[in-house]
């Protein structure tokens, strides 16, 4: 049976941390997961020229780094570094979505592509914009509020610091780094909640743009989970 955090709620998370086995369940089970869809991106290892611009070779180049970004935040987690991990969720699905962009384009409009070749910067909110001109205003907001709600964990606010110390006596700020024994279970599963999410994002992305088939995909969700 595959781990609880793949379908919770991050309300239901909230109401009740995960423990130590939950925790571990999803570790290894993102852990292998990843590592399995990793060896299905080898197959375009060393099949690129470095003159190529193609649209199949950016969309390799970035989802493939996505992936390895996700790789590293899952072992950032099993050591409870998770003040790094919270900067790298923005950059994960900045990746994915300037795949998405160059993907759903195509071969018809290579504008933002080419540009991007030659060293440009493509806003993200490109892509939101396409979003609304294909889907509607809807899945544009969206998007913006779940790029917003990633690029918190980027921002020094009170609440994202927060998440790094913990209560001492008379409710004092102590600072968790002194010890893994300071870290809060609460704050450990509300980053393993956005990774499980962040990875199904990007399940979804890599099906869609048929760099992994779906039976690949398939393939390494069951013998990763169970299920």
């Amino acid at each position: 049976m595959s781990s609880k955090l793949w379908t919770q709620a991050l309300e239901e998370v909230k109401r009740s941390p995960y423990d130590h086995e939950p925790r571990n369940q999803f570790i290894k089970e993102a852990r292998m997961l990843l590592n399995k869809i990793y060896k299905s991106f080898e197959n375009y290892q060393l099949k690129f020229h470095k003159n190529d611009r193609s649209l199949k070779k950016a969309i390799w180049m970035l989802q493939i780094d996505a992936l390895d970004t996700l790789r590293d935040s899952i072992e950032l987690i099993d050591q409870k570094k998770h003040r790094i991990v919270g900067k790298m969720f923005r950059d994960v699905l900045e990746k994915l979505d300037l795949a998405s962009l160059f993907y759903e384009k195509g071969e018809s409009d290579r504008t933002y592509l080419e540009k991007w070749y030659d060293g440009e910067i493509i806003e993200h909110r490109k892509y939101r914009e396409h979003l609304q001109s294909r889907f509607g205003a809807e899945a544009s907001n969206n998007q913006k509020e779940f790029y917003k709600e990633l690029s918190q964990w980027i921002h020094p606010t009170y609440y994202v610091l927060g998440n790094s110390y913990c209560l001492g006596e008379g409710e004092m700020l102590g600072y968790d780094s002194h010890s893994e024994l300071l870290i809060s279970p609460w704050t450990i599963s509300q980053y393993m909640w956005m990774l499980s999410l962040l990875i199904q994002v990007f399940i979804d992305r890599i099906e869609n743009c048929g760099l992994v088939s779906t039976d690949e995909i398939n393939t390494a969700w069951i013998e990763a989970t169970g299920e």
